[in-house]
């Protein structure tokens, strides 16, 4: 553990340096011709300040907090991983973002909706919050939503994807819900219509992030299933309680993503006055292993 700390704490130090910089900000795609633009048929949500502070998510305002400047590192570190031609070309897997951890309780929620909200924060792109934890999504009680209905009701056909989506009010920030669970949910998110449903989504929305929360990796064959349809990984590592074999475990079943980033939670030991509590971890691409390492070095 001692280890990734250490490698999360350069790494932290050269996303100042980035941050100095002043990187671009992320770039809406381009939309594809004759494609639907995509809304939602149901209520607007009215995102409550103050319940979504008592879950420590912080919707990005005048008044900057630490939480809010953290996830814009993130999200810049995120951006950064693609190059201006891949968003200008539309590459799907640049805007789809998968948010897991090892086991419950690690901070993967939290992590995903607050980077959710630094996307939306942007002028040029949106952002879809995706989840896809059916068996124990805390979103319903963080956002005060109903559970009863979300993507796997989508993708057993049993609804369409407007009637599902939910527009909250901030413009730029939408919710797909998970739904319930059931026996049959790992079948349905490894799926061909689980690749369609991204398809789609990417698509209509081409100028959204997609940021997708799943179960933890530990306790549910869901993110493994995923990962080979997405871009990128964040993978939430709980600061003194996350083993690394846990780590290594979790990681593993993980591989077939070329892009997976280690994001340390709850760790007091890389509080600074700039970076806070979240260290940032570049862990794998498809370049070698000695290369990767000089990059962080």
């Amino acid at each position: 553990m001692a280890e990734t700390v250490g490698l999360i704490e350069r790494a932290a130090a050269l996303l100042r340096q980035q941050e100095a910089a002043e990187p671009a900000a992320p770039i809406a795609p381009r939309k594809a011709a004759g494609v639907p633009a995509l809304t939602s048929t149901g209520p607007e949500l009215v995102l409550d300040r103050g319940r979504l502070a008592g879950f420590g998510v912080a919707i990005p305002s005048a008044a900057r907090s630490r939480t809010v400047e953290e996830f814009r590192l993130v999200k810049r570190n995120l951006v950064g991983a693609w190059s201006q031609r891949d968003l200008m070309a539309d590459r799907r897997a640049s805007r789809l973002i998968m948010v897991t951890s090892a086991r419950p309780g690690e901070g993967k929620t939290f992590t995903a909706l607050n980077l959710a909200l630094a996307f939306a924060s942007e002028r040029s792109v949106k952002a879809l919050f995706v989840d896809v934890d059916t068996q124990h999504s805390t979103m319903p009680q963080i956002l005060g939503i109903g559970g009863q209905q979300g993507i796997v009701d989508i993708l057993a056909g049993n609804l369409a994807l407007p009637e599902v989506l939910i527009q909250t009010n901030i413009p730029n920030l939408m919710i797909l819900p998970a739904g319930r669970g059931g026996p049959h949910v790992p079948e349905l998110l490894s799926s061909p219509e689980m690749g369609a449903l991204l398809d789609e989504l990417t698509q209509r929305l081409p100028d959204h992030y997609l940021i997708i929360d799943t179960p933890p990796c530990m306790a549910s064959s869901d993110a493994a299933a995923l990962a080979p349809l997405v871009g990128q990984i964040v993978f939430v590592v709980e600061a003194n309680n996350t083993q690394q074999g846990e780590i290594e475990a979790a990681l593993s079943t993980l591989s077939t993503c070329p892009r997976i980033s280690l994001l340390l939670n709850k760790s007091d030991s890389l509080a600074t006055e700039h970076f806070g509590s979240y260290g940032y971890n570049y862990h794998s691409d498809s370049r070698s292993d000695e290369a990767r390492s000089s990059e962080i070095a």
